[in-house]
């Protein structure tokens, strides 16, 4: 093997098995792309209810009596 493609492999190698590995690892790789927007779906709504509940704990949910409306 040359010493001009020695350097040359690893700069390919690694981001193309970096790239598999990402799409890989979360355990649901698919382009269905009904799927994929099911997945989205359920993160908007796990962020939603994430927020509410925040929102519930900090006392934000309820309107203050402070404030004249």
């Amino acid at each position: 093997m040359s010493s001009k493609l020695k350097p040359f492999l690893p700069g390919i190698i690694f981001p193309i098995l970096g790239t598999i590995a990402l799409w890989c690892l979360p355990g649901c790789s698919t382009t269905d792309k009904y799927h994929n927007k099911r997945h989205i779906d359920t993160m908007k709504e796990d962020i939603n209810l994430m927020h509410r509940d925040i929102d519930k704990v900090l006392g934000l949910d309820k309107p203050s009596p402070l404030v004249d409306e």
